[in-house]
């Protein structure tokens, strides 16, 4: 046997016993994960289950294109199958595939899930020796790729995940949103990494018999609660914001996401988790053009790379709309009616509000040398490809996800 199906015949075994703790804590790949784990109690079998979920949810693909229909296969069958623990032949009819077809999908997605795990240990990704370099790495990669979350539904996502995990543990778990809560423009998956890490920390200590999660929004604010409720028999939770070395990661994760970890004790038996994080909107692309189709063109351009676009067929509503919106930057027609292009950006460089926006002016006159000296940041002729109009806001150091 290879050793790589050694590892998946590992990994499969570790799967099939998620929730048997006793077990897992002498299983060889939790054993291999972390060898330095203490042996008091499960520690590492609570480690090596919060490693699996963590790692079935790496391959859940947020918005999936056609190209991942597979993965996002792959990952609901993982879930049915190993957290939900649900019946094969309910997992077959949810998925509408025959039993022979089931098992072959099963070995392809405990293929890439090895894959996934194989990775984070060749990484030294596990190794406490050298974690916050890691992590910070990490955390930067993916905050690069900043979108529009909707905490609400991230929440619920979470929770569904974690009842199996809280069921087994003896931990009650609901929650309690604001309607509607703020949209949040930044990382969906380090909040899935916060809420995940967090309610899985709680439901493994001694005590705690429900947890609520709670979510507040205000209009530049999202206030999330862990409330905890204790048993009478079980000991106090340590009153400290990093308590336990995964909260410490918790509250690491959240500074990197610009908010603040919090802890507060109220009664004697509940105590509360919280965080707060910036609602912040995404960054505003000003599109000024008589031709809906450059709007509808330059929409397509900037998809996936972190914009709100916003278009206006006339002066106007154009100049109202940069004093209102503040937008990155602004993509400006020459050749429209009653007011040509030259005037809309005289009066976008004359008012104090509008003067330091950069404006790319977009023409099939070839003129870029009028266009600088009226105060233009950038030109591009058109016909104007996606390369050209984001090369042109990379230059112009407008904020651009790697895409």
């Amino acid at each position: 046997m290879s050793k790589q199906d050694e590892f998946e015949q590992q990994l499969r075994d570790a799967l099939h016993h998620l929730y048997d703790y006793p077990y897992l804590q002498r299983h060889p790949l939790a054993v291999q994960c972390f060898p330095d784990a203490e042996e008091r109690g499960l520690r590492r079998a609570h480690r090596f289950n919060r490693l699996l979920l963590e790692s079935i949810e790496e391959l859940n693909p947020p918005g999936a294109s056609p190209a991942d229909t597979s993965r996002a296969r792959f990952y609901t069958l993982l879930v049915y199958r190993y957290v939900d623990e649900r019946p094969l032949p309910e997992i077959m009819r949810e998925m509408g595939c025959s039993r022979s077809q089931f098992f072959r999908e099963q070995q392809k997605a405990i293929t890439l899930l090895a894959s996934t795990l194989r990775e984070k240990l060749e990484c030294d990704v596990l190794s406490p020796a050298s974690p916050s370099g890691l992590l910070d790495s990490e955390a930067s990669r993916v905050l690069g790729q900043r979108e529009a979350v909707d905490p609400a539904e991230t929440v619920r996502g979470v929770l569904a995940v974690m009842r199996p995990v809280a069921e087994q543990r003896g931990v009650m778990v609901d929650c309690d949103l604001d309607q509607p809560l703020p949209s949040m423009y930044g990382s969906r998956t380090l909040l899935r990494q916060v809420l995940l890490r967090a309610l899985s920390d709680l439901f493994s200590r001694e005590g705690v018999r429900r947890v609520r999660v709670c979510a507040r929004g205000e209009r530049d604010r999202l206030t999330v609660q862990f409330r905890c409720t204790i048993s009478g028999t079980g000991p106090a939770l340590d009153g400290t914001a990093t308590a336990g070395p995964e909260l410490g990661l918790v509250r690491r994760l959240v500074e990197m996401m610009g908010g603040q970890w919090h802890y507060a004790a109220h009664r004697e038996q509940e105590h509360v988790y919280a965080f707060d994080l910036p609602v912040s909107a995404p960054p505003v692309l000003l599109v000024i053009d008589d031709n809906e189709g450059i709007f509808v063109a330059f929409q397509g351009f900037v998809a996936g790379h972190g914009y709100k676009v916003v278009g206006t067929r006339n002066a106007t509503d154009a100049l109202r709309l940069a004093r209102e919106l503040h937008p990155a930057a602004i993509t400006l027609d020459i050749m429209m009616p009653s007011q040509d292009g030259w005037e809309i950006l005289q009066a976008l460089k004359a008012h104090p509000d509008t003067r330091a926006i950069p404006v790319i002016i977009c023409s099939v006159l070839d003129d870029p040398h009028l266009a600088r000296a009226l105060g233009a940041a950038a030109y591009l002729q058109k016909p104007i490809g996606q390369r050209e109009l984001l090369g042109a806001l990379r230059a112009l150091a407008v904020p651009l996800n790697s895409g």
